[in-house]
C-alpha cells in the first residue's frame, strides 16, 4: 500500500518499544504466511482487513461495491499478500499514481512495480493495510478511503494512518491514485506560521516558476 511508506519511518520506534514483541515475530510471520493465501475479506466493525481472494471472490467485490472501489480494494489486498502482480493488475498502464512522500509522481508500471517493491521489502511480513472506511463508486469512477496499518497482533502501528483518492478508466481499472500518508512530526502552530511566510514569499517567486495544481 502504498501513501504506504510512511510506516517505514515509525519502525525504529516500535522496535524500542514492549508493544512490539520481536521475539515472537518469526512464528507470527510464519503464521501469517500460512493462513494470508486463505484469508477472506474480515469485518471489524465499519473496517474491512483486506488479505488476497480469488478472482470469483474478487469480482463479488465488485458486485456488491462499486468497480472504482472493487479496484482498490484488490490493490491493497495484493499488498497485503505480498503479491505485486495481483496489485498491478488492478492499474492502467496509463497511471497517474502520487504517493505524497516523494516529490514526483509515478506514471507506468514498472516504475510503480518499483516503488511497491521498495515499501514491502521495508516493511515487517506481518503488517497488514486496514481499510476503516472507503466510499462506494457512484458510477463516476471515482472512491476514497482513509486506512492504517495493524502489526500481526491487531495493534495500530504509529504514524501510519492515511487517505486515499482513487479513479478509475471505462475498464474499471486505476488511472488515478493519490495517497497522503500520517506525518511522523505533527508541526501544528509551527506549520501554520510557516504556511502564512510562505504566503508572503510567493510574490517574490518568477512567474516562471509553476507549482503543480494536480
Amino acid at each position: 500500500a502504498s501513501g504506504a511508506t510512511s510506516v517505514l519511518m515509525a519502525i525504529a520506534l516500535v522496535a524500542m518499544t514492549d508493544a512490539f514483541q520481536l521475539s515472537s515475530l518469526p512464528q507470527l510471520r510464519r503464521s501469517y504466511a500460512s493462513q494470508v493465501a486463505s484469508r477472506r475479506p474480515v469485518s471489524v466493525g465499519r473496517r474491512v482487513v483486506l488479505c488476497q481472494v480469488s478472482s470469483t471472490e474478487s469480482e463479488k467485490t465488485v458486485q456488491q461495491g462499486g468497480v472504482c472501489d472493487g479496484a482498490a480494494r484488490r490493490y491493497w489486498e495484493g499488498m497485503n499478500a505480498r503479491d505485486i502482480d495481483f496489485a498491478l493488475e488492478q492499474f492502467s498502464d496509463d497511471i497517474f499514481f502520487q504517493d505524497m512522500m516523494f516529490p514526483e509522481p509515478l506514471t507506468n508500471k514498472a516504475q510503480l512495480r518499483d516503488h511497491f517493491q521498495k515499501c514491502l521489502d521495508g516493511f515487517p511480513e506481518g503488517l497488514v493495510f486496514v481499510i476503516d472506511e472507503i466510499s462506494k463508486d457512484a458510477g463516476d469512477g471515482r472512491c476514497g478511503a482513509y486506512w492504517h496499518c495493524e502489526t500481526p497482533e491487531g495493534k495500530a502501528f504509529p504514524f501510519s494512518r492515511g487517505l486515499s483518492f482513487y479513479k478509475c478508466d471505462a475498464n474499471g481499472k486505476l488511472v488515478f491514485a493519490r495517497e497522503i500518508p500520517e506525518p511522523s512530526t505533527k508541526t501544528g502552530g509551527a506549520g501554520l506560521a510557516f504556511a502564512k511566510f510562505g504566503s508572503f514569499m510567493m510574490q517574490f517567486v518568477p512567474e516562471s516558476v509553476v507549482f503543480p495544481k494536480i
